[in-house]
């Protein structure tokens, strides 16, 4: 029901577009189902058409062997010299081995030849034959009959009889005198197996002469054998009144014609399904393009609904009309003449969203030479462009809050300085800084553009009491790489990490330093140190060790990139730290405002502070108890290690290397835990040994020194004389004593 409703209330266009497509479509169909089913039924008729003639082909070759090994087989019998001693005999009942050696003969030519038939040899001279098996007398009528046949020039004779096919052959073959006749029956029935597994078994053979040899129950009319022979000579396929196509083929053995039928019903069955299979196809794309007729219909008229609908809504059940809608697009053009009017007070505002889109890199080239043109800029072939950044570096005690304001007061500069014919339109491309594209000819250079920046300084710090810094990017000629130049002139600004604030900087005099320092600089050696500080938790070691490890990433770091990165890497060694000395939660958290703060921030002090204070204190502070546990674990393993390894070549790399600690961190751990040099405690603990071993062995002094180590026994004695004020002798003695 909704379908006719919309249907019934839907113009006079759609009808007309509906119907047309439909009877396009369907004229199609049906034109091309045509085509397909007339080409379709000539292959098949054409592909039948070659089959049987292939099959007639068959049937020739078949028979034409066959009577060919028979008149061989009668052949060569003939020129044996048994065939001549046998047509000598005369007729004898009484002859058994004759009769069986001619049976023989007549037997083999059976296998030899055609199946089902019967062989007969007829001896002309001595009046008999052998017929079945069995020796007869030919009477003089039969005779006759015989000889009858033998007075023409050929020696192979063909008589259709009721049933069968007589082959009459005289022999011998390669002689003029006639003595006998090989005589085959073959079977009507035996030719017509050759076809009988065929849709139509129709066979025809005629004579060369015309006379028909062969029939299965149908014969062609007589008014068709000219067209045969004609057809023979030609494609081999005629045609007869009833429209039957016949496919003949001669012999190249005998002449004969072979012709056979193609079977009228052969061509209709096999091109049925396709004829049922089209009707239904193409029934079932009438209907399918009878929906698709509708559906392109309501979709080309939809726009013109739609635009009716929105011009006017219609009323329930009024039509829309083409003639009403154009009338009604002329109302609505007049209307959007008095909105373009306002949208021209708009104006900035648009020019200010073509400006950002041009610093985003979202406008084409082809949209950039358009929107010059609306908002009325003139840019000629020598001009250049430059993008001029600038960023607010200190408001001098106001709050961030008022970072807009001051924005739009550094615009209102930007316009009153630059001339307007060397610039566009300034505006806030992000919420730090404000942005301008100059529009520079070839008399303006890099120092005139510098003289601009100082004076927009001036004005700032003057007027707005503000502190900022300048960034300007490369020339270009293109607009649409006004993104590349305003990442460039971001890059100089960041480059006041290095040069301070209220700096101008040109990306070209930087971009030779930033290929140059590309590599990022990184002091492995002071991170160590300070790290190992931070393990042991003296606050003032750590604060030396960390500012020599920042002072060591600036000097050695030019470019502010690479500086990031740099402190980026001490930053993640710090966390990774604090994870494995377990630092709670909250003081690991702070990493991210610290990496937030090494982006935004332009001070390196400002930054040092910043990680010092958010990042390693709360670290330190955290982990200090653990730090102690750890400290007093180690001093403690330490010494067991000297007290059970004293007599083996011990030092403090080989104690870090079992212990899987640094060196100097062990050495700062034992020193704070013990209050002595471990080197000192070693040598103290080996002097406590040699004390015992003078009091309690036999061992010599070098002996005593060899095991403690010594190298040489005399430095033992000066250090023994040293700690004890006399030598290892006199100990022992009084020891004894």
């Amino acid at each position: 029901m909704k379908f006719f409703l919309s249907y019934h209330q839907t113009s006079n266009l759609f009808y007309k577009i509906f119907i047309l497509i439909f009877l396009i479509g369907s004229a199609l169909i049906i034109g091309f189902s045509g085509v397909i089913y007339h080409r379709t039924y000539q292959n098949i008729q054409e592909t039948f058409l070659q089959s049987q003639h292939n099959l007639v082909n068959q049937v020739k070759e078949n028979l034409d062997q066959k009577i060919q090994m028979v008149e061989y087989a009668f052949s060569t019998y003939s020129s044996t010299q048994s065939f001549s001693d046998t047509m000598e005999q005369p007729f004898s009942v009484t002859n058994y081995r004759q009769v069986r050696e001619i049976n023989s003969q007549l037997a083999y030519i059976g296998v030899m030849g055609i199946e089902n038939a019967s062989y007969q040899l007829v001896n002309l001279n001595q009046h008999w034959k052998i017929e079945e098996g069995s020796l007869k007398q030919i009477d003089d009528t039969e005779f006759a009959a015989f000889q009858a046949l033998i007075d023409n020039q050929r020696y192979l004779y063909w008589l259709p009889e009721d049933g069968y096919l007589k082959m009459v052959m005289t022999l011998p073959v390669f002689r003029q005198e006639t003595t006998a006749l090989g005589i085959a029956e073959i079977q009507d029935h035996t030719i017509a197996q050759l076809v009988a597994d065929h849709d139509d078994s129709f066979l025809n053979i005629f004579h060369a002469d015309g006379q028909l040899l062969f029939d299965n129950g149908e014969v062609i009319d007589s008014d068709l054998h000219e067209t045969m022979i004609a057809a023979a000579h030609d494609d081999g396929i005629f045609t007869d009144k009833e429209n039957n196509k016949y496919v003949v083929t001669q012999s190249d053995y005998n002449q004969w014609y072979h012709v056979i039928r193609l079977a009228p019903a052969s061509v209709s069955q096999a091109i049925r399904e396709l004829r049922s299979g089209l009707i239904v196809i193409g029934s079932l794309l009438i209907i399918l393009f009878l929906l698709v007729s509708y559906r392109i219909a309501i979709v080309a008229t939809s726009p013109i609904n739609r635009i009716g609908e929105l011009l006017k809504p219609k009323k329930q059940g009024q039509k829309l009309e083409v003639n009403q809608l154009i009338s009604d697009i002329d109302q609505v053009l007049h209307q959007n003449h008095d909105l373009a009017v306002k949208v021209e007070h708009q104006k900035p505002e648009l020019e200010s969203l073509f400006l950002l889109n041009l610093f985003r890199g979202c406008i084409s080239e082809a949209d950039s030479h358009l929107k010059l043109s609306q908002f009325g800029y003139e840019v000629s072939e020598t001009e250049h462009f430059a993008v001029l950044l600038i960023q607010i570096d200190d408001l001098c005690g106001r709050e961030t809050a008022t970072i807009d304001i001051f924005l739009l007061a550094i615009e209102n500069l930007v316009s009153e300085i630059i001339p307007a014919n060397l610039r566009f339109q300034p505006i806030i491309s992000s919420q730090e800084t404000q942005g301008t594209i100059l529009k520079l000819p070839e008399s303006v250079d890099q120092k005139q553009v510098l003289t601009y920046c100082q004076k927009i300084h001036q004005a700032a710090k003057d007027y707005l009491k503000i502190k900022i810094s300048c960034g300007v990017s490369q020339s270009y000629d293109r607009l649409v790489e006004t993104k590349l130049a305003v990442d460039n002139a971001k890059e100089a600004l960041h480059y006041r990490m290095n040069l301070g604030e209220e700096v101008i900087i040109f990306f070209d005099d930087i971009a030779a330093q930033l290929d140059n320092n590309a590599i990022v600089q990184y002091p492995r050696e002071a991170e160590s140190t300070f790290l190992d500080a931070m393990r042991s938790g003296d606050l003032a070691t750590i604060k030396t060790s960390y500012t020599e490890v920042v002072r060591e990433i600036i000097h050695e770091n030019k470019n502010p990139l690479t500086i990031e990165s740099a402190l980026f890497k001490l930053i993640n060694s710090i966390v990774q730290l604090g994870q494995l000395l377990g630092a709670d939660h909250t003081s690991l958290q702070n990493s991210r405002k610290v990496y937030q703060s090494v982006l935004n921030q332009t001070s390196l002090f400002k930054v040092e502070q910043i990680i010092y204070q958010e990042l390693v204190l709360p670290i330190v502070e955290t982990t200090q108890a653990k730090t102690d546990r750890e400290i007093r674990s180690l001093s403690e393993k330490m010494v067991l290690i000297v007290h059970q390894q004293y007599d083996q070549d011990l030092s403090l790399d080989s104690i870090a290397e079992q212990l899987h600690y640094n060196a100097n961190y062990l050495s700062n751990v034992f020193k704070k835990e013990l209050s002595i040099n471990f080197a000192d405690y070693l040598q103290n603990y080996r002097l406590q040994v040699a004390k015992k071993w003078l009091r309690e062995t036999d061992l010599t002094i070098k002996e005593i020194a060899a095991n403690l180590q010594y190298t040489n026994s005399q430095n033992f004695i000066r250090f023994f004389k040293k700690k004890e004020q006399m030598t290892p002798g006199e100990y022992r003695k009084r020891s004894k004593d």
